[in-house]
């Protein structure tokens, strides 16, 4: 039977119906999306010291500043009144591990009161000390003569507003990416930890608290050595002492391992093998003749070290090995980790260095250390920027002047030198 023919018309009207409600309702309509909140307005910088280049300096770098994720809130914090260091330029270009002989440096840095006083800090803190050792594998010495060299044991941290000197670096001169990058970090320290502003004191440099540790380098390596909850370097010595052994044993320091001694090399070496950078088992400096500063055969093992003549041929030759380079990771500068190691090994009873400094050696002026370099770059041999630091670069091109001429090679720079130096520079430009 087919429905369609004999369908009843009450049954025709509630199939329609029943169709009716099969069918797809019609959508609702979509509400007008509410209008996004104003974003909050900036509040103004407040007051501040300076010209108006240094200022628009100040302004512009808070649009970085909020890019980073630091609130204005935070960041006028930390502007309010700084002003420009006018002091800055003249203590970076007579920074001492490199403007003073090496020896005038050690003799302030390794002094007797010195060494008295780091030998005080070991019996005061001998609770503190030899726990952060056995927990990190960092001797103890070592850490307290990063504390005297830094801070003299914590009596002098840097008088500077921390913002205040790292913006006048960020604003002009030859720092200026490195100090943007330190002052963001320094602006999170702020908003992170809320430090009173008052407090966060530094050197000129940037680095601030007892072991003067730099903004990138506390979110990197600070610990909390006394168990708080919190960490501050600057008033507390046992986060300053735990966040400095964090940053040997990162970088590389080696439990029960020297950092280094003192060296007698033979009559005859050739100067020219020693370098910071070239690295040697000590069975094969001892196969060159190279002993201990008392005459000793070297101790036996294949573990690498460099030979560094500080002054020359004719001053004291050191074997240095791991740790040593990890302090210099502290401070890269040779003379500064001569000094820790130095210091530490004073404290720890050890004696002097057998050899003498060539203290007859004028010191050569700031003038003159410019020129030892641009005399080398006239010569074809690259010592790096001219700006009378002659570290590692400046002695390698010197090196290999030495080595042309036929003298010993050692990389140091003397007067004498000085002077032959600029005597060939003449004749090949008037060539």
């Amino acid at each position: 039977m087919r429905l369609t023919k004999h369908l009843q018309p009450t049954a025709f009207v509630l199939l329609l119906l029943a169709a009716g409600c099969a069918r797809t309702p019609a959508p609702a309509p979509v509400p007008a999306p509410l209008p996004a909140p104003a974003p909050a307005p900036i509040p103004p910088l407040p007051a501040m010291g300076g010209d108006a280049s240094f200022q628009a300096f100040i302004r512009d770098f808070e649009v970085t500043a909020i890019a980073a994720g630091i609130t204005p809130q935070t960041y006028n914090r930390a502007v309010a009144g700084i002003a420009p260091v006018a002091t800055i330029q003249q203590s970076i270009d007579n920074q001492p591990e490199f403007s003073r002989p090496v020896w005038s440096y050690l003799d302030s840095a390794v002094s007797a009161r010195r060494i008295a006083d780091a030998k005080f800090m070991l019996t005061r803190y001998a609770d503190l000390l030899p726990a952060i050792e056995t927990r990190s594998g960092v001797a103890k010495e070592i850490l307290v003569a990063i504390w005297g060299m830094e801070t003299d044991y914590g009596a002098s941290t840097g008088g500077y507003n921390l913002f205040a000197t790292l913006a006048t670096q960020a604003w002009t001169g030859s720092r200026q990416e490195f100090a943007r990058r330190e002052l963001l970090a320094a602006l999170k320290l702020l908003q992170d930890n809320n430090y009173p502003v008052s407090q966060m004191t530094a050197s000129w440099a940037g680095a601030f608290g007892q072991t003067q540790f730099m903004p990138t380098s506390f979110f990197k390596y600070a610990t909390d050595g006394d168990g708080d909850g919190k960490i501050d370097i600057w008033t507390s010595p046992a986060d300053a002492l735990a966040s400095s052994a964090s940053l040997l044993v990162r970088e590389g320091w080696q439990t029960g391992k020297p950092w280094g001694y003192e060296a007698k090399i033979p009559a005859l070496f050739d100067a020219a093998e020693a370098d910071l950078d070239a690295e040697k088992p000590l069975s094969a400096w001892a196969a060159m003749g190279i002993q201990t500063a008392s005459g000793a055969a070297l101790p036996a093992g294949e573990d690498s070290a460099s030979l560094y003549l500080p002054a020359g041929a004719r001053g004291p030759a050191f074997l240095l090995f791991a740790n040593f380079r990890a302090i210099m990771k502290y401070n890269n500068a040779a003379s500064y980790a001569l000094a820790v190691g130095l210091l530490a090994d004073r404290m720890a009873g050890g004696a002097d260095l057998v050899a003498g400094w060539p203290r007859d050696e004028r010191t050569l002026s700031r003038a003159e250390r410019e020129q030892f370099q641009n005399s080398l770059k006239a010569l074809g041999y690259d010592p790096g920027e001219a700006d009378g630091v002659l570290g590692r670069k400046t002695r390698a091109a010197l090196k290999a002047y030495q080595k042309s001429k036929g003298i010993a090679a050692d990389g140091f720079p003397t007067a004498s030198l000085l002077v032959t130096l600029a005597g060939d520079a003449g004749s090949a430009a008037s060539r």
